[in-house]
C-alpha cells in the first residue's frame, strides 16, 4: 500500500493543520501542471488524510493483518498491470469480509470508472457520499465520475457541495471550472476561476489556476483575453524564485499547442512571456526557435502542400525541414523513417520527379536550398546509384520503422499499402494535430527529473 504520510513527509501523528501545510509544501514541489502522476499521489493522499474518518480507517489498514495487506498490494499491481478485471476480483474478496472498508470501495470505484464503466463508479460513489456526507473527497470523485459520464448539471452540483467542505483542494476548483466549460457554460468557467484565485493562498496554486484561465479563453475562442493572465503569470514567476521555471516551461508547453493549432501569433506572446522569467533558459530558447521557424515557412508550406505541381514525397521532406516537432509528432528514429522512405521513393524513381524539382527550384527557392544537396547528388547518375545502394543496404532497419508504425505507414487494414507508395498516407503526418500537447524532445522528462525528454530515460 502507498505509504501517504511518507508522500506528504508527515508522522502518524500530525494534526489536520500539519496535513494540510504539507499538502501545500508538496503541491509546491510538484506542481499540478508539470507534474501531473506526482500531483495525483499527493492529492490522493491529502484527500485520506484530511478526513477524520478515513485518516482513522488507513490508519487501522496498515495494521491489518498480512492477509489482507497483501490481497490489497495485489490488487494495485494488477492495476499497475492493467489487469482490471483481477484487481476487481482481489478488492471484492477483501470486501466480502469487510464490506464497510471506505478507501478500498474508493479504490474499486477508481478501477471501474477507468475502464470505462463509469455506471457502477458512480453507485459505488453516491452510496460513499451519502454514508460520508462530510467527505468532501467522496463527494469530489462523485462529481469527477457525473463529469466523466457526461452528467454534467450532477457535476456541478457534486463540485460546489465538495467545495463546501474543503475550498483548499485545487483539483475541485478545476473540476468545477471544466464541468461548467463542458457544459459550454464559459462565464460560470470562468467565475469559479476568478472565485478560487479570491481564496487561495498557495502560490503553485494559483498559477495552476491562471493557467487554467488561459486554457479556458483558448477553448472558447477568447484568445485576445489571455494577455491578462499571462501578465499575472509573469509577476507570480518574478516575485516566486521557486516555481519561476514551472511556470516558465509551461508557458512554452501551451505555445507549443497553439503553434499546432497555427495560432503563431498566440505562441510567440506566451514564448515572450517565458523569455521574460527564464531569459537563458534552453527549453525557452528552443521553443523560440521553434515558432520562429514556423513563422517564417508556416503560409509558403501551405502554399507548397496546394501545389499540385509538387509531388507529396518531396513535400513530405520540406515538411521535416520546416515543421517543428511539436507538430510532426515523431520521435528521431520516425523523422528518419519518414525521410528514407520518401528520398528512396524519389531516388528510385527520378524521372518522374524532375519537373517537380525545377517547379520547386524555381517557385520555391527557399524550400530548395533546404534539401539542396540530396536533390543535387540525385540529379546525378552516378551518386544517384551509389546512394540507392546505401538506403538498400540500411533497408531493413527502417523498414523496421516502418513496420513499428502503423499510423504512419499503414493502411486502414494495418498492413503496409502495397498498392500505393506509403508516401500516400502523410498528408496527415505533415499537417497533424493533436488535441493535447504532445512532450517534445526538449521538453522536461515526465520522470520528473527535470532533464530534457531527449537526454533522460523519456517515460
Amino acid at each position: 500500500m502507498k505509504d501517504f504520510y511518507g508522500v506528504l513527509e508527515l508522522e502518524r501523528q500530525a494534526t489536520k493543520e500539519e496535513i494540510k501545510g504539507a499538502y501545500f509544501a508538496a503541491a509546491r514541489k510538484f506542481p499540478f501542471d508539470r507534474y501531473e502522476v506526482e500531483f495525483m499521489d499527493i492529492r490522493g493522499a491529502y484527500e485520506v488524510l484530511s478526513n477524520h474518518k478515513t485518516k482513522e480507517e488507513y490508519d487501522v489498514v496498515i495494521v491489518m493483518s498480512n492477509e489482507i495487506k497483501e490481497k490489497y498490494e495485489k490488487a494495485k499491481e494488477f492495476i499497475r498491470e492493467g489487469e482490471v478485471s483481477s484487481a476487481v476480483k482481489v478488492l471484492e474478496e477483501i470486501l466480502k469480509d469487510n464490506p464497510k472498508l471506505l478507501i478500498v470501495r474508493a479504490l474499486l470505484a477508481d478501477i471501474y470508472l477507468k475502464n470505462n464503466n463509469s455506471g457502477k463508479a458512480i453507485k459505488i460513489y453516491e452510496e460513499l457520499s451519502k454514508e460520508e456526507s462530510e467527505n468532501a473527497a467522496f463527494s469530489g470523485y462523485l462529481a469527477n465520475a457525473y463529469h466523466i459520464r457526461g452528467w454534467q448539471k450532477k457535476a456541478i452540483k457534486a463540485y460546489e457541495r465538495a467545495l463546501e467542505l474543503d475550498a483548499d483542494n485545487i483539483s475541485l476548483w478545476i473540476g468545477l471550472c471544466d464541468a461548467h466549460a463542458k457544459d459550454e457554460n464559459y462565464d460560470e468557467a470562468k467565475e469559479t476561476i476568478e472565485k478560487a484565485l479570491e481564496i487561495q493562498k498557495e502560490i503553485s496554486f494559483i498559477a495552476a489556476l491562471y493557467f487554467r484561465l488561459i486554457m479556458l479563453e483558448i477553448s472558447f475562442g477568447m484568445n485576445s483575453s489571455i494577455s491578462d493572465p499571462i501578465d499575472k503569470l509573469v509577476v507570480l514567476a518574478q516575485n516566486n524564485s521557486e516555481i519561476k521555471e514551472d511556470i516558465a516551461w509551461i508557458l512554452c508547453d501551451i505555445a507549443r499547442y497553439f503553434m499546432q493549432l497555427g495560432g503563431a501569433e498566440e505562441a510567440e506572446i506566451l514564448n515572450n512571456a517565458a523569455i521574460g522569467i527564464l531569459p537563458q533558459d534552453e527549453n525557452v530558447l528552443d521553443t523560440k526557435k521553434e515558432i520562429e521557424n514556423f513563422n517564417k515557412y508556416a503560409d509558403l508550406f501551405g502554399k507548397l502542400s496546394d501545389d499540385e505541381e509538387i509531388k507529396q514525397e518531396i513535400g513530405v521532406l520540406i515538411g521535416l525541414e520546416v515543421l517543428p516537432d511539436s507538430v510532426l509528432d515523431l520521435d528521431e528514429d520516425g523523422k528518419d523513417a519518414l525521410a528514407y522512405y520518401n528520398e528512396y521513393q524519389i531516388l528510385s524513381q527520378y524521372d518522374d520527379y524532375k519537373a517537380s524539382i525545377q517547379k520547386l527550384k524555381k517557385g520555391y527557392p527557399e524550400f530548395y536550398e533546404l534539401i539542396r544537396d540530396f536533390l543535387d547528388k540525385a540529379a546525378n547518375d552516378g551518386e544517384r546509384r551509389k546512394m540507392l545502394k546505401g538506403y538498400e543496404k540500411h533497408s531493413d532497419r527502417f523498414f523496421e520503422l516502418i513496420n513499428g508504425s502503423p499510423d504512419l505507414f499503414k493502411g486502414e487494414d494495418g498492413n503496409l499499402d502495397d498498392g500505393q507508395p506509403a508516401a500516400e498516407n502523410f498528408n496527415e503526418v505533415v499537417t497533424f494535430v493533436r488535441e493535447e500537447p504532445k512532450i517534445g524532445r526538449n521538453d522536461p522528462c515526465t520522470c520528473g527529473s527535470g532533464k530534457k525528454y531527449k537526454k533522460c530515460c523519456g517515460n
